[in-house]
């Protein structure tokens, strides 16, 4: 028979006392060999000059390793002749120690991605040219090989070299970043921010993710998983947001960096965080207590269980893990709850309400505005650098009393700031937390749908900004951002009555300009060059891209040209003004001044994917070796290139007299379903003028 106790608690603090059992039995059988290979290299010289942190990393996580009973092989400022080695070294011991070995690989220095294949870069590497990378640089690849070949138990890679770097800028197919490693089968695989994105060296000795990963892998009692959790939220809250590390795991079994300590020991029961002390007075039963409320909301996705936990717990075993849980689930900075002060509260003073703690910001640096209204005018002056508002409003955020209202405001701000420094996730996580607080605000709205547009979430930014048309049914710009949304995901016919919608307010050279190339979209090319034409009237100082195509599709070659210079003008680092320009000039027969034109822009797109289709157009490169290119570098981007690559070889055949050519490769830019760019719906109208036998 099963008696049920009248006391919740004490049955959650029974299973979870039994659960922790299980866990210290586990994790104190295991007494496998551990070896771990450890590299930082930062003294790079040259272009890429030296890194302040890779080393002092190296150091540190080789030393946080050895605690946890690794038997590390530790290399710094290496050369690819002693990278290989090390690695040799490395796997002639994996192999020694048998399958029940775990092993881990910690890198941190300069690394980058050239064809989805991951490099590390060693010290006096001489790389000038993409081919160089696979002579000079060490392929991920290499470690990973000697992993397998062991056979280990456990595969653990930990990558801390996503850092910026000039390299990728010249290379075609290098992207930004690393690439996500598909690693085998008990393998547990973690990157210091994700897959194609950057990291920060940081401004301490250490750089902000290493600092956290060495406190994790020595607190004890905590799984891989929590342990790298624990970094994750460490790092959003050092870096605001602007880095996400990320990891991937097909790991079989538990496993532990530091398995928890039992009290015949002579420790504490299990303590995730390094030094953290439980609550004054905790007994064997309170610690219980306490461990059954974190396991009965650890794995929430409501913020204000984390909130209740550190109310309770302000100085909890779980304080900093709670805070990290907020720090992912709000997107802000939320440090861990202080202590409530029972005089304040029996005084009047108000308390923070769950959701003014999870959106609580970092604190402010020395030279913000203290006082909260200075720090408020600040986060609003757009003359201010973005990294300074930024500041700011995390400074006037802090200020107690705030109303919703005011929140939304400063939270806007916020947004704004991040977007304007490329953090896309933390200023997405601001604009929610403004919508939040003022829903009926079509500008924080507006705001959001604008930057799900500019990360090509078309289906979610249509419906931000039907949003902001209900609140706000007079703003042109509404239904003209959304008619680009339409127009991106493919529906141009919804795009056109957006922008129709857009001129019934308001008249303007974009706004014309833009509904001239719906209307090429939409195969009504007679309207497309009417509305080009309201364009060119209405201000005819004025550029557009688009408009370029639709005057180059009827013939209006002088008008192009003239357009294009304007463009070129405006921004010559661009390349696709030329590009346009040179086919114009060829069309009327000025191949020569077309030439001068492309050789004087090629000295700036070498390498990139412009720089191909001008080799192309000089014919240094021949159809089949322009589609080679255009096939080489990520999935997105290559469907990109074939739209571009097809359509110029179709205008090109067009130009010739060659109408089956053109349509054959009409067909291929119209398989690739490039909805977004120009080349698409412009090659769509060739097709229409090849069939029609002009």
């Amino acid at each position: 028979m099963l008696f049920l106790s009248r006391n919740p608690w004490h049955v959650l603090a029974t299973l979870a006392a039994a659960a922790l059992l299980q866990l210290v039995d586990l994790a104190g059988a295991a007494a496998e060999p551990r070896i771990a290979l450890v590299i930082g290299n930062a003294d790079y010289g040259g272009d890429l000059g030296r890194l302040a942190n890779p080393v002092n990393d190296a150091k540190l996580m080789a030393k946080s390793l050895t605690a946890v009973g690794f038997d590390v092989i530790t290399v710094t400022d290496a050369d690819q002749k002693d990278m290989k080695r090390a690695i040799g070294t490395f796997g002639e011991k994996l192999t020694a120690a048998g399958s029940d070995v775990t092993a881990l690989f910690y890198y941190s220095g300069h690394g980058l991605q050239v064809g989805g294949e991951n490099y590390l870069i060693p010290v006096h590497a001489d790389i000038t040219r993409e081919a160089d990378v696979d002579l000079e640089a060490v392929s991920a690849d290499t470690v990973l090989k000697q992993m397998q070949f062991a056979d280990a138990r456990v595969n653990i890679i930990i990558l801390d070299a996503c850092r910026n770097n000039p390299l990728p800028r010249s290379f075609r197919s290098a992207q930004m970043g690393l690439a996500r490693i598909e690693a085998p089968r008990g393998s547990f695989v973690a990157y210091s921010t994700a897959p194609g994105d950057v990291a920060s060296d940081g401004q301490g000795s250490n750089s902000p993710y290493t600092a956290a990963l060495a406190q994790a892998v020595t607190t004890p009692g905590l799984s891989i998983e929590e342990a790298f959790r624990d970094v994750r939220g460490s790092v959003l809250s050092e870096t605001g947001n602007a880095q996400t590390p990320w990891e991937s795991s097909s790991l079989t079994a538990p496993f532990f960096f530091m398995p928890a300590k039992t009290a015949g020991e002579g420790a504490a029961q299990a303590t995730p965080l390094a030094g953290a002390a439980a609550p004054a007075g905790a007994d064997q039963g309170a610690r219980e207590v306490e461990l059954a409320f974190w396991n009965s909301v650890k794995d929430s996705k409501d913020p204000a269980d984390f909130v209740a936990y550190l109310e309770q717990y302000p100085k909890g075993n779980f304080a900093r893990l709670a805070s990290n849980k907020l720090n992912l689930l709000t997107g802000t900075t939320a440090p861990a709850a202080a202590p409530r002060d029972a005089h304040a509260a029996d005084a009047g003073g108000a308390e923070s309400t769950p959701e003014q703690t999870a959106a609580a910001p970092a604190a402010p640096s020395a030279d913000t505005p203290q006082d909260p209204a200075a720090a408020a005018a600040m986060c609003r002056d757009d003359k201010v650098p973005a990294d300074t508002r930024l500041a700011a409003c995390q400074s006037a955020l802090r200020a107690s009393g705030l109303d919703a209202a005011a929140r939304a405001d400063l939270n806007n701000e916020v947004g704004r700031a991040q977007n304007e420094l490329q953090r896309y996730d933390a200023a997405e996580a601001a604009y929610r937390e403004a919508v939040k607080d003022d829903s009926a605000n079509p500008t924080y709205i507006g705001n959001l749908a604008a930057l799900l547009l500019d990360t090509s979430r078309y289906d979610e930014a249509i419906a931000a900004y039907t949003k902001a048309i209900a609140l706000e049914p007079k703003n042109n710009w509404h239904y003209y951002n959304r008619g680009n949304a339409y127009l991106y995901a493919g529906e141009p016919a919804k795009a056109g009555a957006d922008f129709d919608a857009a001129l019934a307010i308001d008249e303007n050279f974009d706004t014309l300009a833009t509904r001239g190339y719906i209307a090429l979209a939409e195969g009504n090319d007679k309207a497309a060059v009417e509305f080009t034409n309201r364009a060119i009237a209405y201000d005819g100082s004025q550029n557009s891209l688009q408009s370029i195509a639709v005057l180059y599709l009827s013939g209006r070659d002088k008008d192009a040209i003239d357009m294009a210079d304007r463009m070129i003008a405006e921004d010559d680092g661009y390349g696709y003004g030329q590009i346009w320009k040179a086919m114009l000039l060829m069309r009327d027969g000025k191949s020569g001044a077309a030439r001068t034109l492309l050789g004087s822009t090629l000295e700036d797109h070498r390498e990139d994917w412009p720089g191909m289709l001008i080799k192309w157009m000089l014919g240094k490169f021949d159809d089949e070796t322009l589609i080679t290119k255009a096939g080489e570098g990520a999935e997105e981007d290559v469907r990109n290139q074939l739209c571009e690559a097809h359509f110029y070889m179709a205008a090109r055949a067009f130009d010739q007299g060659d109408k089956d050519s053109a349509l054959r490769h009409v067909k291929a830019v119209l398989e690739t379903g490039v909805y977004h760019y120009i080349e698409y719906y412009a090659a769509a109208a060739l097709g229409r003028l090849a069939e029609a036998g002009q």
